[in-house]
């Protein structure tokens, strides 16, 4: 994972504890690919209020080409918690 790009980084780590079907298992490969070759990344800001309020966040706030893969982080979130499971604790930044 790159740590110059640490919103999407946390977004997939999550994404990938996750990770119960074929599809999300690809969709997180995809956003791995886009991390490594895409020059830009959102805001820390942006990041954390996806990561900590997935009910209230709108994912047209996150720029383009990622727009597709906070949707489906938000729909991985809705199926957690319809089917009564814990959503993964999210990673700290190490120091």
């Amino acid at each position: 994972m790159s740590r110059s790009k640490p919103g999407i980084g946390k977004l997939l780590s999550l994404m990938r504890k996750m990770s119960r079907e074929v599809n999300d298992q690809e969709v997180c490969r995809k956003l791995e690919v886009l991390m490594n070759s895409e020059k830009d990344d959102f805001t820390p800001t942006l990041a954390r209020r996806v990561l900590d309020l997935p009910s209230d966040f709108d994912p047209r706030e996150v720029p383009e080409p990622y727009t597709q893969y906070v949707r489906h982080y938000l729909y991985m979130v809705r199926r957690a918690e319809k089917d009564g499971q814990k959503l993964p604790k999210k990673t700290t930044a190490r120091k």
